[in-house]
């Protein structure tokens, strides 16, 4: 007996580095504070004083303990206390598996959030390259440990970096560090490297149903700023509005995934006219989705979401179908419209099947190609060859192309002459700046565009005035508010007919006069 308990003492002796290997372990991580990090604790401890225990009463239920509690501890060693679960290299901080964990298992307690993003994150990468962005975020990463001692430091991923605590802490000056931290330089092999951040601050009262909620409400935040035209360094306050937001964004999905299913996405009309003889000359397509509990969804709400599902194709395919169906009709050629527009998305762009697609529904209706002009932006033009490579093919058809939103963005002259445009469209936002505070830059873009070859077609048109000055700079056409809204393709036929009984009216009555005058 005596040496049986001299064996299990010595294995209890045995123990004691792989415990004290543990606690040192444990004293060293870089975990969140978790329940199963605390557990984990307990656990390292229990076995500890289980120790000195077996060595003194030498009873064999605390050898058993002792063993179990080891084994326990060695098994949240190599499995659930797995560094890489928790861990962002590049950056030194927790990651955003460790950010939803600390999050779900503390639900229900009082949280303070800042959280910061650089603004165009991917551009930034482009720019600098991925090792020295890399290398920037670990000076980052650092640093935010480093000035926030007392907080958790969190990198979410793509430049968002959280500062987080369960105990309040002053956000204002939080956000105020970090926005005079970024303007300074961040130093990489003796090269400055400037970011922009955009602040966002957030607690526990906008309460979000789940860590997932968070980092969504926190993404649409720092998206909203990084897209406004004059970026504010003002921190923005996340509040219980964008979990509205977020949940008519599920909501908006749900409803975009029916529509498409079932065949159900709508096309509206919005008449072009000819800025001399102001004649409507053809139209714009635009999808349109029906709810029965969101009613009317605007496309500035679920293209966005129908791009990244990658239902955008389908949804594209479904009204350039519809928009053949409906000029294949003989009342509809009746009205002699010159071409219909049809927006091509930059996803659509991307697909190499598209000109095959769309050759293929316009020959089924029988509708002259020359009567289609695809609309696509500047963003399309990314995978130039991919895109040149689908023009070519319907192009040869009888397909045109217009550049739309122009002034827009980052459009530039010699981009727009890689492209076989045959029509620029100017941007609204563009065009009603130019009205707000008059300048040379409308009309000088205008003329040398006109100058290049290229029609224009100005939209936003809201008054005569408007429309007046437009066609003295010689654009071509004028779309907005000012001639109609967009309206449902049996609509448009109703009102096009009622246009056309005018106009013959209107030519009747002179005709009428002429002859009165030749009389005379």
């Amino acid at each position: 007996m005596d040496g049986l308990t001299t064996g299990f003492n010595g294995i209890v002796l045995a123990f004691v580095p792989i415990q004290a290997m543990l606690l040192a372990f444990y004293r060293q991580r870089k975990y969140p504070p978790l329940k199963r990090d605390r557990m984990f604790a307990l656990i390292i401890s229990a076995g500890i004083l289980l120790l000195p225990l077996c060595l003194m009463t030498q009873q064999m239920i605390f050898y058993v303990a002792s063993y179990a509690c080891m084994l326990v501890s060695l098994w949240n060693y190599f499995g659930k206390q797995n560094p890489e679960q928790f861990f962002e290299h590049r950056t030194g901080l927790f990651n955003r598996h460790a950010f939803e964990c600390l999050m779900q298992e503390n639900a229900g307690r009082h949280y303070t959030i800042v959280s910061l993003c650089i603004r165009n994150y991917l551009d930034m990468r482009e720019l600098y390259g991925d090792r020295q962005m890399d290398r920037c975020l670990t000076q980052i990463g650092h640093w935010l440990h480093e000035a926030f001692p007392a907080q958790n430091t969190f990198y979410l991923r793509n430049g968002n970096f959280v500062v987080q605590s369960f105990a309040p802490f002053d956000q204002a000056a939080t956000a105020d560090k970090i926005q005079a931290r970024f303007e300074q330089s961040w130093q990489v092999d003796d090269v400055d490297r400037f970011f922009d951040v955009s602040c966002a601050l957030l607690d526990s009262s906008m309460r979000a149903s789940s860590a997932h909620d968070i980092m969504d409400c926190l993404a649409m935040a720092h998206h909203r700023q990084d897209h406004t035209v004059l970026p504010e360094k003002t921190p923005v306050q996340v509040d219980g509005a964008y979990v509205d937001d977020l949940h008519k964004e599920v909501a908006v999905k749900r409803a975009l995934e029916r529509a498409v299913e079932n065949d159900g996405v709508c096309v509206f009309l919005q008449p072009i006219v000819d800025a001399r003889t102001q004649r409507i000359v053809g139209a714009e397509a635009l999808a349109r989705l029906f709810d029965e509990k969101l009613g009317c969804i605007s496309p500035v709400e679920f293209i966005p979401i129908a791009e990244k599902d990658g239902s955008i194709t389908e949804l594209g395919r479904q009204v350039f179908e519809k928009v053949c169906a409906f000029m294949s009709r003989p009342e509809i050629q009746a009205l002699n419209l010159d071409w219909l527009n049809v927006n091509l998305s930059p996803v659509q762009c991307m697909n190499p099947h598209l000109a095959d697609e769309f050759i293929a529904i316009q020959k089924r209706y029988g509708v002259p190609a020359e009567k289609i002009h695809l609309e696509i932006t500047e963003e399309s033009i990314i995978n130039l060859t991919t895109l040149q490579n689908q023009i070519a093919k319907m192009r040869a058809v009888g397909f045109r192309f217009v550049l739309d939103d122009y002034g827009s963005g980052y459009s530039n002259l010699m981009m727009v002459r890689k492209i076989p445009f045959i029509n620029i469209k100017l941007d609204m936002t563009f065009v009603r700046a130019h009205f707000q505070d008059p300048n040379t830059l409308l009309p000088d873009t205008i003329r040398a565009f006109r100058e290049l070859g290229f029609s224009i077609t100005a939209e936003g048109v809201e008054t005569s005035a408007m429309a007046l000055a437009l066609d003295e700079m010689d654009t071509t056409y004028l779309q907005g508010f000012h001639y109609a809204k967009p309206m449902p393709m049996e609509d448009f036929y109703a009102f096009m007919k009622a246009v056309k009984t005018q106009e013959l009216e209107q030519d009747e009555a002179e005709e009428d006069c002429m002859v009165a005058a030749e009389s005379v």
